[in-house]
């Protein structure tokens, strides 16, 4: 009994094609090494997400980092939403926390509440949310 095993094998090639084949191995076999790397282009060249903040603009637990807060994240400190922390989040890059006591237009009352929330703030470096909240004009 004869079997046919035609249906088992793969069509045949034509010497262009297999050539043609051959030849784009051989030119991508032998790309400079430059170009297979990945340079990381416009977005991706920094390699951080759109949604990532990096460890060193990030507060500490209950904390609340002056530098790059929203005027929105001041609410659950009691007294301190709105006015007081639209002249902390309006102003700034600041240095340290104590240079929220020397703000203009901070009355005694404002003066009194950075004393009293004082342990819960931090000033980080300014970065990309502090950057993303002025150009946003959230601030007040």
């Amino acid at each position: 009994m004869l079997c046919s095993f035609t249906a088992l094998q793969t069509p045949p090639i034509s010497r262009r094609a297999a050539v043609a084949g051959a030849a784009s191995a051989t030119f991508l076999g032998s790309a400079p090494a430059f170009a297979q790397l990945d340079h990381g282009v416009g977005a991706d060249f920094n390699g951080i997400s759109e949604y990532e903040v990096v460890p060193s603009q990030q507060a500490g637990t209950g904390k609340i980092d002056i530098n790059n807060a929203f005027v929105t994240d001041y609410k659950q400190l009691r007294g301190m939403f709105p006015h007081a922390a639209g002249l902390i989040a309006s102003n700034g890059p600041y240095a340290s926390v104590n240079d929220i006591m020397k703000l203009p237009g901070a009355n005694e009352n404002d003066k009194k509440l950075f004393a009293m929330y004082k342990s819960q703030f931090v000033a980080l470096p300014p970065g990309r949310t502090f950057n993303e909240r002025i150009n946003a004009r959230q601030s007040t």
